[in-house]
């Protein structure tokens, strides 16, 4: 037997060789790589852009709502020399933005008429962005667009298309405004050439679709509106954007289909500017003819109707039918179609009702008058009253009656004003007051002579300067207007003249012979001194 004492023998245990850590290593990186490679790799895409400005493979980054989602690893040129292909590596589980109709575009730096955007590139680099489509099919291959889309995050809003026959476009992005508030932008915009006319079509977000309702007019506005009126010269400036941009403005104009809806399926008309706006909408409105005569008196579209001084309408079209006609013949009347304003179907009703008995009883008359010497517009005046008598020359014409303008273009005390100017413009003023300032100097003479002649009594001398200015005030008469009322005050008082001197002759020869009749009326015979 073994000794209970003897110590059992071991051996100890193999340790790991630090030889096998850097094996190891290479594999679990290994793995990696590869599940990075092949079994972690997000979908490829092709992006086809006009130019790689300010793209580089590995370096530029694709975003989604400034989220990066993939990486640029291939530039190359394509095949037909006229574009580039960009490989793009998504990363994983981003299948669901690459929708058939999602857009792509490349962010940079732009400053253009209506916008400045990509100004965080000037640190970071240009990138590429992805606004997510909502089709149901899934793409790999996208042409980028040249412009960002208006509506990139797929906000809630309805479209609105218009036609304009402006002679300038208005690109892409454009902002549209209603009262000065931004609603909506310019989503397309595109030149007809069949037509050669412009084709729009308005993004406009939710909530403000509300305010399309059936009367809104459209129109282009540079942010300046200079109006020259019977007030002065105004100057109105909008928001400083539309002043700087310029905007389409909507906004509604009358109280007709004003509680409808906007019929979005339509194609509506893109105005120049408000006033044409409010022509066009102002067409459904209650209208009537203004016989002109054979001069619209620079009546034009746009001018206003008064009635007592109060805006009561339009000049809508003037003159009336012109494109219909080849040509105006010189003694073929000018007509101006107007319409009147009406607030609603009542006060339309009444407010007609009124006006047309008015008409058929000859108690309404029209006249055109100067509202401004600085811009030479004139508006039409309405008068209607009892004690009017203006009988119409046609009571209606194509089935719209018609205004009768006053005969007698004196008659109406609104032209009184412009007969004034007309005949200070037919006067030679250099003339007239060349003329009338001999006649002072004349006249001066005279006076002074009148006064030497009361002291020396020469009164030959006296009667032939009063002759003298007598006729050179005839002379000066001849450069003024015979009918006009300055030329008949002046010739009553060369009549008055004339009858000064013959009673003036009589006296001064009694002065030449007696002296002291300048004292004594009586002139019979010397005075004798009286006794005390």
């Amino acid at each position: 037997m073994n000794n209970s004492n003897e110590m059992a023998k071991t051996n100890p245990l193999r340790r790991l060789s630090y030889a096998w850590i850097i094996p190891l290593l290479a594999l679990i990186i290994t793995a990696i790589m590869l599940w990075d490679n092949t079994l972690n790799k997000g979908p490829e895409v092709e992006l086809t852009v006009s130019s790689a400005d300010g793209i580089e493979a590995g370096k530029t980054l694709v975003k989604f709502r400034s989220v990066s989602v993939g990486r640029v690893e291939t530039v190359a040129i394509k095949d037909d020399l006229k574009s580039v292909r960009l490989g793009i590596r998504m990363n994983p589980g981003t299948d669901d933005l690459l929708l058939s109709d999602s857009k792509f575009w490349v962010v940079k730096p732009r400053i253009e008429v209506n916008s400045i955007s990509g100004l965080d590139t000037l640190l970071g680099g240009s990138y590429i962005q992805i606004s997510l489509g909502s089709s149901d099919e899934n793409a790999y291959s996208f042409v980028a667009e040249e412009h960002p889309p208006v509506n990139p995050y797929n906000e809630d809003g309805v479209t609105v298309n218009l036609r304009s026959n402006g002679s300038e476009n208005i690109p892409e992005g454009t902002v549209v405004e209603y009262k000065g508030v931004e609603v909506g932008n310019v989503a397309t915009s595109r030149l007809d050439p069949n037509t050669d006319t412009f084709d729009y079509q308005l993004f406009i977000r939710k909530p403000y679709d509300v305010l399309l309702k059936g009367n809104v007019c459209f129109w282009s506005d540079d942010g300046i509106d200079v109006q020259i009126d019977g007030s002065g010269l105004n100057i109105n400036t909008k928001s400083m954007l539309s002043v700087l941009q310029g905007v389409i403005t909507f906004e509604g104009i009358g109280y007709r289909n004003a509680d409808k809806p906007l019929d979005l399926t339509k194609t509506y008309q893109l105005h120049d500017d408000r006033t044409t706006a409010e022509n066009e909408m102002l067409r459904s409105y209650p209208s009537f003819l203004i016989n002109l005569g054979h001069d619209a008196g620079a009546i034009k579209a746009g001018s206003d109707v008064y009635y007592r001084g109060v805006p009561v309408g339009k000049v809508i079209e003037v003159p009336w039918r012109c494109a219909e006609v080849d040509v105006i013949n010189p003694e073929d009347d000018i007509y101006a179609l107007i319409s009147l304003y009406t607030y609603s179907e009542r006060n339309e009703e009444i407010s007609m009702k009124f006006f047309r008995d008015k008409l058929d009883k000859n108690k309404v008359c029209a006249s055109t008058y100067s509202i401004s010497l600085l811009s030479g517009n004139n508006a039409v005046d309405i008068e209607i009253g009892d004690n009017i008598k203006c009988p119409a020359k046609e009571t209606e014409v194509d089935g719209i009656r018609v205004i009768p303008m006053y005969e007698d273009a004196n008659g109406s005390p609104m032209r009184i004003m412009d007969d004034l100017l007309t005949e200070l413009k037919g006067m030679q003023l250099d003339k007239t007051s060349t003329e009338l300032r001999k006649t002072m100097v004349e006249m001066q003479k005279t006076l002074h002579n009148l006064t030497h002649t009361l002291d020396s009594v020469n009164q030959q001398q006296l009667v032939k300067e009063l002759t003298k200015t007598v006729k050179q005030f005839e002379k000066t008469l001849s450069g003024f207007d015979e009918q006009g009322k300055i030329y008949k005050d002046m010739s009553q008082l060369v009549v008055q003249l004339n009858q000064a001197l013959k009673d003036l002759k009589p006296a001064v020869k009694d002065v030449g012979q007696k002296p002291n009749s300048i004292i004594f009326s009586d002139t019979t015979g010397d005075p004798v001194p009286g006794r005390r």
